[in-house]
C-alpha cells in the first residue's frame, strides 16, 4: 500500500492471515529443501502437478515460450491469488518475456552471466546453443558461487548478463549494481528485473528483519526493499545507460495475450558505454 503523500510505503497494509499462511509455507518449503530426500519427495511432487495441470489444462489459447507448451490458460496460484504461472514449467511471466527477447535476438551477447538461474530456462538456452551460459548463485547450485557485491572476475568479463529478480534480496544494492557494471564487457547488456511499484519511489528500512514484517513491508519475507520510481537512477548511477521497457512497449499484442505477459512489468534495460 502506498503512502497517501506518493511517498514509497509498505506493500501491504498489515499481517493478514494469508500473509502469515505465505510466510509459514515459504519457511516450511525452505526447511524440506535443506533435507535432501524431502527435497526430492518435493520435486518429485511438484513435477506431477506440472505434469498432470498441463494435461488438464491443455489447448490453443495460450502458448509457453519456454517450454513450448500450449493451453487453454494458465495457471492460478490459489493462496497469492495472483495467474499467469505456466501448467508445465511453472514460468511467469517475466520469465516468459526474458526467453521471447533472448528468442528475438533483442539480447545479444555470446558470453553470458546468469544470476539465479531457474531451471525452466535450460530449454531455452538449449535452442541457443551460441550463448555460452554461466549460472551463478550464493546458496543454489549453480557453475559459480558468487556473492553479487563481491564478485570474484575479472572486469569485463561477460557482455550479457541476466538479473531478474535478485537485487530485491540484496542489502547493498549499490555495490551489486556497482559489480555488474564492472563485470559487463563495454557495450554489453544486463537485464535487469525486480518487484517494482512505478508510482513511488524505492521503500527500504534496514531494521525490518522478521521473516512477517518483510513480508508486509516489501511483499517477500526475505526481501529487504520494494523498488520504485528511481530505479533507474540507482542503475545510471552505477555507470549504465538504461532504458525502461514494458511488454507492452516491446511486443504486439497478439504476443502479448497469447503468452500471457504481464503488459505493464518493467524490464530494464542496461548498456555499459562502448569504449
Amino acid at each position: 500500500m502506498a503512502d497517501a503523500r506518493g511517498e514509497g510505503g509498505p506493500v501491504f497494509a498489515g499481517p493478514t492471515i494469508r500473509l502469515r499462511i505465505a510466510v509459514w509455507l515459504a519457511e516450511a518449503i525452505e526447511w524440506v529443501l535443506r533435507h535432501h530426500r524431502l527435497a526430492r519427495v518435493l520435486y518429485a511432487a511438484a513435477d506431477f502437478n506440472g505434469r498432470l495441470s498441463a494435461r488438464l489444462l491443455r489447448g490453443e489459447a495460450r502458448e509457453c515460450p519456454c517450454c513450448g507448451g500450449r493451453f487453454e490458460r494458465m495457471s492460478r496460484r490459489r493462496l497469492a491469488g495472483w495467474g499467469g504461472i505456466c501448467p508445465r514449467c511453472r514460468a511467469h511471466p517475466r520469465h516468459r518475456a526474458i526467453a521471447l527477447l533472448l528468442a528475438r535476438g533483442d539480447l545479444p551477447g555470446h558470453r553470458l552471466l546468469h544470476f539465479a538461474p531457474e531451471p525452466l530456462f535450460d530449454p531455452v538456452f538449449a535452442r541457443l546453443p551460441e550463448i555460452e551460459r554461466t549460472t551463478a548463485d550464493l546458496y543454489a547450485p549453480a557453475d559459480l558461487k558468487l556473492d553479487i557485491t563481491k564478485m570474484n572476475l575479472p572486469g569485463g568479463s561477460f557482455d550479457l548478463i541476466l538479473c531478474s529478480h535478485v537485487l530485491e534480496h540484496v542489502p547493498d544494492d549499490h555495490a551489486a549494481m556497482s559489480e555488474l557494471r564492472r563485470v559487463l564487457a563495454p557495450g554489453g547488456l544486463a537485464l535487469v528485473l525486480t518487484p517494482y511499484r512505478p508510482e513511488v519511489p524505492t521503500y527500504e528500512d534496514p531494521s525490518i528483519t522478521a521473516p512477517l514484517d518483510r513480508m508486509v513491508a516489501f511483499g517477500q519475507q526475505d526481501h529487504v526493499r520494494i523498488y520504485g520510481t528511481d530505479l533507474a537512477e540507482r542503475l545510471r548511477g552505477a555507470g549504465f545507460e538504461v532504458e525502461d521497457r514494458t511488454p507492452r512497449e516491446l511486443f504486439d499484442e497478439t504476443v502479448v495475450n497469447r503468452c500471457e505477459l504481464d503488459p505493464d512489468e518493467h524490464l530494464f534495460i542496461c548498456r555499459a558505454p562502448a569504449g
